[in-house]
């Protein structure tokens, strides 16, 4: 049921919207109330704070089928999940009632802020400070790359305390809250990045003193495999248009998928995408049973699998369009500058190697 009503979003709603959202880069409200509408952020949110319990695993599925026409508006539904995250695992009672049921009904826009102009990849070395206030804390620094920051209603922010990293609640027009300006990406248009600058910026700590490295890493796990979910939704689409194109498109008097050079290209793309998707669905299971290290290593093999079966699969498709995968008349092009930013988001290519590397150094081999 949840597969047909997403379908029924996908043709009616998204899929005509999405080269326009590309095209010109702006938040599609329209889409994020049709999405909330069909109760999609709700599934984000605990049941007991107005949310919807439909597992993970359905939860990122969805991800993935939106993806495949549009990967931007996927992602309005992974960073909902991505920005509560730290509420979900650490928030008090208080918070999750006041902030959690306006994310589930989409009245209220979440953001994951953790990234740094000089704390990307290595988080442990942001520089944003925070200092009691009262009941209060005073936040000061910069965020960069903040998915909906300019749109965005409630903000989950890391800082640094005097006991450590800690994670900050503040809700949009808080005194000194400034939004800055989106950044103009490659892909994922339609979806704002944004610069955030906290001139003592007045927020509310986010379970204890300290603790805000825990809850960043419980949120990357998921964040992972959002992205992942992203990822692999991106290769459909493009490797659906590819084969339509393969089995339609005629040369030297044959198919071009008859064409042993393009037929088992694509058969190599196809396989490594299904391969990357068991490897995912091991790593969905595995953090819905428990958020340990084991399921970490899942999480960031996860990743780095979907988001180079991905990158990998859109540059063939559109090498299997020839001259027109060029163009912006059919979709491969956008689906191959989305599928760069999933290398980027939420932890390197480079950040998975290193996460397994040290496993492999530390406990041997994780199967």
């Amino acid at each position: 049921m949840i597969a047909e009503t997403v379908d029924a979003l996908v043709r009616d709603v998204i899929a005509p919207r999405a080269a326009e959202i590309d095209r010109t880069a702006a938040f599609p409200r329209d889409v994020y109330a049709a999405m909330a509408a069909a109760g999609l952020f709700a599934a984000t949110v605990p049941e007991s704070y107005g949310g919807v319990d439909i597992g993970l695993r359905a939860l990122f599925e969805t991800v993935e089928q939106i993806a495949a026409a549009s990967a931007s508006c996927a992602m309005l539904l992974g960073n909902c999940g991505d920005g509560v995250g730290a509420l979900v695992h650490g928030g008090s009672d208080e918070q999750r009632a006041r902030v959690l049921p306006r994310i589930a009904d989409g009245s209220a826009i979440p953001c994951f802020c953790l990234t740094e102009p000089g704390a990307g990849s290595d988080a442990a070395a942001l520089t944003t400070t925070a200092v009691p206030d009262g009941r209060a804390w005073r936040l000061t620094g910069s965020k960069l790359y903040i998915t909906n920051g300019s749109v965005g209603d409630v903000f989950c922010i890391w800082a640094r305390t005097e006991a450590g990293i800690s994670c900050f609640l503040a809700e949009r027009g808080a005194e000194g809250l400034l939004v800055g300006r989106d950044e103009d990406l490659l892909g994922l248009r339609g979806l704002p990045a944004t610069e955030l600058h906290l001139d003592g910026c007045r927020a509310e700590l986010v379970g204890s003193d300290g603790d805000g490295f825990r809850l960043a890493m419980a949120t990357l796990d998921e964040a992972r495999l959002n992205i992942a979910a992203c990822a692999l939704g991106t290769a459909r689409g493009a490797l659906t248009h590819a084969l339509d194109h393969a089995r339609t498109r005629v040369a030297f008097g044959q198919p071009l998928i008859r064409h042993q050079g393009l037929g088992f290209l694509l058969a190599d793309v196809v396989t490594e995408v299904a391969a990357a998707r068991a490897l995912w669905l091991q790593a969905i299971d595995a953090v819905a049973e428990s958020h340990d290290r084991a399921a970490s290593i899942r999480c960031a093999l996860a990743k780095n699998a979907c988001c180079n079966a991905a990158m990998r699969a859109t540059t063939e498709a559109v090498q299997v369009l020839g001259g027109a995968g060029l163009t912006r008349d059919v979709p491969v092009e956008r689906f191959f500058r989305d599928a760069k930013t999933f290398q980027i988001l939420d932890g390197t290519t480079q950040i998975q190697q290193l996460i397994i590397s040290r496993h492999l150094e530390r406990q041997g081999l994780p199967f």
